[in-house]
């Protein structure tokens, strides 16, 4: 059972195709020693409580807020020990709490590491272990409401701590989308997103980060950066913006995101293609994209990954489907001279 859905085909395949014996259970830690927080006094005493939602100096909190996830941190999880931990967890629950903590932190000298959903495949997150100072995570998951949405002009304004999940879900509420689909959309955030410059599978109908935002907010030790109106483009100067976006939050904080949205399609289709060989696979791709008639994502795959995917089918409980998808299976094969293997 793999997310509430039988996969019968998912177990022998990792067994005969990758020889992965399954018998052995892996091993992971239950503990991991990491070092005392290191405490900045006056930082903490300065900020007081009443201007966060909440702080922690909790173990598993604070190595939570340590990582991302490369594979290297992920077997370091499992069985190791990761060099420098987050000496604490601040939650800030609105753009002021954020404007009050970088201008505390600065004043103290205070590092400072904005966190979204920790799925960071760019060793951001790695905290340098020589850091003397006291290092804070400042995770960004209550910021997560929308605060507008203007469906007139296809445009929404929303805390960068909403998930890519919730933000479509609430989105929906009033009929509209927002069609960023990064593998990592689950768990990712719209700040995060900004951060690393985010691309998505639907790109060709929603495009990519930088398609999509409007305006954003931007809390640094200098103060407060946003545009003071909403026009798409300008025809003078830089776009700062563009500086922001992939900036990995080495300037400032990502508290508020105005993004481009649409309203919700009326239908979606999903259909496949098979070739004979890659090469004219590639050949296809091509010729689709000389047009403007393609489809919101499309993805060519071999037929080792072909044959992965099928793994991922949920098991078949109708006997009028297990009819069909051998009907099809048949047609492929033995009509159409498709080699399985």
């Amino acid at each position: 059972m793999f997310g509430g859905e039988l996969l019968p085909g998912l177990l022998p395949y990792i067994e005969n195709a990758m020889n992965v014996d399954l018998s052995k259970e892996a091993t992971y830690q239950e503990n991991m020693e990491i070092a005392p927080p290191i405490i900045n006094h006056d930082f903490l005493e300065e900020l007081g409580t009443a201007n966060i939602s909440r702080r922690s100096f909790m173990q598993w909190e604070r190595v939570g807020h340590s990582h991302g996830a490369t594979f290297k941190e992920v077997a370091i999880l499992m069985s190791g020990k990761f060099s420098r931990c987050a000496d604490c967890v601040i939650y800030p629950s609105k753009h002021e709490d954020v404007e009050t903590l970088v201008k505390v932190a600065l004043k103290h000298n205070v590092m400072l590491v904005p966190y979204g959903g920790g799925t960071n495949v760019t060793d951001a997150l790695e905290l340098p272990h020589e850091e003397k100072r006291m290092i804070v995570s400042v995770d960004m998951s209550r910021m997560n409401a929308i605060r507008w949405v203007d469906k007139e002009n296809g445009m929404a304004c929303i805390q960068a701590g909403i998930q890519g999940q919730d933000l479509e879900r609430e989105l929906k509420q009033y009929g509209m989308i927002c069609g960023h689909e990064p593998d990592s959309a689950e768990f990712s955030t719209l700040g995060g997103w900004v951060a690393t410059r985010a691309s998505g599978m639907k790109k060709n109908t929603y495009g990519n980060m930088e398609d999509i935002v409007c305006n954003l907010s931007l809390v640094t030790t200098k103060g407060t950066f946003t545009k003071t109106s909403l026009w798409p483009r300008t025809s003078n100067g830089p776009d700062l913006t563009q500086l922001i976006l992939g900036s990995e939050g080495n300037y400032g904080i990502v508290t508020e995101v105005t993004i481009k949205v649409k309203p919700l399609p009326e239908v979606r289709i999903f259909d496949s293609i098979l070739f004979h060989d890659w090469e004219t696979g590639i050949k296809f791709c091509y010729e689709v994209s000389k047009t403007k008639q393609y489809p919101t994502s499309m993805r060519l795959v071999d037929n080792e990954q072909f044959k992965f995917g099928s793994t991922m089918k949920p098991a078949i409980t109708s006997a009028w489907e297990n009819f069909v998808e051998n009907a099809k299976k048949f047609f492929v094969v033995n009509i159409k001279g498709y080699n399985p293997d």
